[in-house]
């Protein structure tokens, strides 16, 4: 089979693949689309020093659950989360899977992803896709999950002043997700098209330049992985406030930048939480709702022969939603 590999920050197209070996319990899916994001870029440049078929947010469709004839998912439709844990693993009987250290990640760490025509991952990471979603949608599901996540971390409730900082899929979404909780939501950022995107979706916006750092906002909500942002968050949050980085955990040093002033975290005591993956079923069920605008994120697609190319467009500024459609053979 056809699949796109990463061996010594090269990235390929292999078209000589093997086929996925599933263990009891596995689904073998067969990839309709990929979405491409920003920990798979940075794994293309070699941020995880992994070395496999690459890609983590996907939409198929089950072949066959290894050991379990008549599965209920075979011949559905699917999206999944990328983190596998044991399940018998202490982090995973706390309820904490998606934390043990010991997990794998889909395309990303010691386990093969799902940038190819056919990968295995275990059956119980599946959801099912509804009939009534939309292909384009069903591939968001990862992003607008992990933006469903942020809002509850938080318990945004009532009219608080949340600002959103970013421009790119996951700020979009965090933005809609959270004005659906009743909250006073802005997004906020130096990118013209996404401004006026929100416009066209009834969300409030400026342009990050225009904002004063007033020490006023209940919660800021920094999508971007950017010290110089984060610097920017801190300096807008009011005391006893909350500051949640939601983001692909890529290994950075402007994360660890020094000339960061933390000082107003203590004097200011000032909440700052982590927020990655959520629940693909409760993305799903929030698209289900129709509360949600999805039309227009998806900005390119490719086919799977066009992968290289499809990363190289993925890094451009301008781009949402890169997509690579894998279509049946």
């Amino acid at each position: 089979m056809q699949a796109v590999r990463i061996r010594l920050n090269e990235v390929y197209l292999d078209a000589n693949a093997s086929e996925p070996s599933p263990k009891e319990g596995d689904a073998v899916v067969r990839t309709t689309h990929v979405l491409l994001r920003r920990s798979d870029l940075a794994n293309c440049r070699g941020a995880f020093g992994f070395k496999g078929i690459i890609g983590s947010h996907f939409l198929g469709v089950v072949e066959s659950v290894q050991g379990i004839d008549g599965h209920p998912l075979i011949g559905r439709r699917v999206v999944g989360n990328p983190n596998i844990a044991d399940t018998a693993s202490e982090f995973a009987k706390r309820g904490l899977a998606m934390h043990d250290p010991a997990r794998q990640i889909l395309g990303l760490v010691e386990r093969g992803g799902c940038l190819c025509e056919r990968f295995a991952i275990p059956a119980g990471n599946l959801a099912e896709v509804p009939e009534t979603i939309l292909d384009d949608h069903a591939i968001l599901a990862n992003p607008l999950s992990a933006a469903i996540h942020a809002g509850q971390l938080v318990h945004i409730e009532g009219k608080p002043y949340v600002s959103v900082l970013g421009d790119d899929l996951s700020a979009l979404l965090a933005a809609q997700v959270m004005t659906q909780l009743n909250a006073s939501v802005r997004l906020l950022t130096t990118n013209a098209d996404r401004l006026e995107l929100c416009a066209r979706w009834g969300i409030k916006h400026r342009h990050l330049d225009e904002v004063g750092r007033r020490r006023d906002q209940d919660v800021v909500l920094d999508t971007t992985q950017d010290a110089k942002s984060l610097e920017c968050a801190l300096l807008m949050v009011r005391p006893r406030g909350t500051i949640v980085l939601s983001a692909d955990p890529i290994p950075t040093p402007s994360m660890h930048n020094d000339s960061i002033d933390w000082s107003p975290v203590v004097a200011n005591e000032l909440r700052v939480l982590g927020a990655r993956c959520g629940s693909v079923g409760e993305g799903l069920s929030m698209m289900s709702s129709g509360r949600i605008d999805l039309s227009g994120l998806i900005t390119k697609r490719f086919k799977l022969a066009d992968s290289i190319a499809a990363i190289r467009a993925a890094a451009e500024p301008d781009q949402l939603g890169v997509v690579i459609e894998i279509p049946k053979r």
